[in-house]
């Protein structure tokens, strides 16, 4: 009988098989190539959950788009939203609500009214759980935002600064022949220029200069307009100092008071001291409108040399009654990193940052700054902030008034100042007794 060949290597196949049974186990496989043995693939974690924050303004205010847009960049599940104030939106009429907003925007001086209604959250917590550096930040900007806190707290961090400047119209200067501003004034030379310019011409009014209202013109004296005890500070001098400044200026022949900015605009103001308006003055650029304007630095006061404007940092604070606390901190900390801080300095506005790096590319996105006297913004100091106080516009209405009296002519400054003192401090007692 003839034996088949495959005989012998069937059994050997059945023998290997038997004797894997017995093992109780198979060979593993080898992992595939780049991978380590005894591992597995995680699975990616799930994406954070959708969160919108809605952001209070008091108005649309200038880098609104730019922020928005970083944040949806960097955190695309945070949707900003903004929400201005308006006819039935006032932060009562939301706190009665129930629809208080998460993130407010605000600037230094007037947070008063967010105070008394207890809707601002200290963010000492945060800054600390978070490991956030706040020494990173300009300490006068610093300084100023932790005046609000009577404890210790800190209701706000600054995401840029403010500045002020004289802008003047080179094209009036050259009309009437009379050599252009130069950093370093004092208030006297930018009065002694202004009498020089102020004029009516071909029937039009030109003026020289426009220092805007009271209250700035104590921004540069560091003053307070509430005592420690409660009680108006009208009559410190450096309130009269103030207002004989403005009485100098607007008593020019030809310069009675104006409407700042809305003059220069128009051509007939020659110089104007004021806030940071850049993104207007690219604005007419864009629109192809001629301005051809320069700045200086602020003219100062012989008893405050070298100090601008108050320190006026514009900031974000977190609501106590907003369910997003984590969230509204992680965006604030990413507006104050070099990256943002970077965008909103080559977009004209001082970083808040101490970082120098900002500042080197101020301006660098507006075609209208080019050739311009950048340098005047950064060369003075900006005044330190006064103490404030929750009462301070009660005083500030009366001090308006006391200069209305003075360019009247119907009272003397120390007259003025003592009547509105007077009326400043019933006030004070009225809100006492509420």
């Amino acid at each position: 009988m003839k034996k088949n060949r495959y005989t012998p290597l069937l059994a050997a196949i059945a023998l290997l098989v038997v004797a894997a049974g017995c093992g109780g186990k198979t060979p593993a496989a080898e992992p595939p190539q780049g991978a380590s043995a005894g591992t597995e693939k995680q699975a990616p974690p799930p994406p954070p959950e959708p969160v919108k924050l809605t952001l209070y303004m008091q108005n649309a205010f200038p880098i609104q788009d730019l922020i928005v847009e970083a944040v949806r960049k960097k955190y695309p599940h945070i949707t900003l939203e903004p929400l201005l104030r308006q006819k039935g939106q006032l932060p009562e009429d939301l706190v009665a609500a129930g629809t208080f907003p998460d993130l407010i925007y605000n600037s230094t001086p007037w947070y008063a009214e967010y105070i008394n209604l207890n809707v601002l959250q200290d963010l000492s917590g945060l800054v600390k759980s978070s490991g956030f550096d706040v020494s990173k930040l300009d300490p006068l900007a610093m300084d100023a935002i932790r005046m609000w806190g009577d404890k210790g707290e800190l209701y706000a961090l600054p995401i840029y600064r403010n500045f002020a400047v004289m802008y003047y119209n080179k094209d009036l200067f050259d009309k009437f022949g009379v050599p252009y501003p130069k950093d370093g004034m004092t208030w006297k030379d930018a009065a002694s220029l202004a009498g020089k310019l102020s004029r009516t011409d071909g029937g039009v009014v030109y003026k020289g200069l426009d220092a805007s209202d009271s209250y700035s013109a104590m921004s540069q004296l560091t003053v307070p307009f509430v005592k420690p005890d409660g009680k108006a500070n009208l009559q410190d001098e450096k309130f009269g100092i103030a207002l004989d400044n403005l009485k100098t200026i607007y008593t020019i022949p030809g310069n009675s008071r104006g409407n700042n900015m809305t003059d220069f605009y128009k051509g007939t103001l020659a110089m104007s001291t004021f806030w940071n308006v850049l993104g207007n003055f690219e604005d007419y650029h864009k629109k192809g409108v001629a301005l051809n304007w320069d700045m200086v630095t602020m003219p100062t006061y012989e008893q405050a040399p070298g100090r601008s404007y108050q320190v006026d940092s514009h900031n974000m604070s977190i609501s106590s009654l907003s369910k997003h606390k984590e969230a509204a901190f992680q965006v604030i900390a990413y507006l104050t990193s070099k990256e943002v801080q970077m965008e909103i300095s080559k977009n004209g506005y001082v970083s808040s940052l101490v970082d120098p790096e900002p500042q080197k590319a101020f301006g660098a996105n507006l075609e209208s700054l080019k050739g311009k006297n950048v340098a005047a913004i950064f060369k003075l100091q900006s005044a330190p902030m006064y103490k404030v106080n929750a009462y301070d516009s009660l005083v500030r209405a009366e001090l308006a008034k006391a200069l209305t009296e003075v360019l009247a002519g119907s009272k003397d400054i120390n007259s003025a100042l003592r009547d509105a003192n007077d009326r400043a401090d019933k006030q004070l007692e009225m809100q006492k007794k509420k």
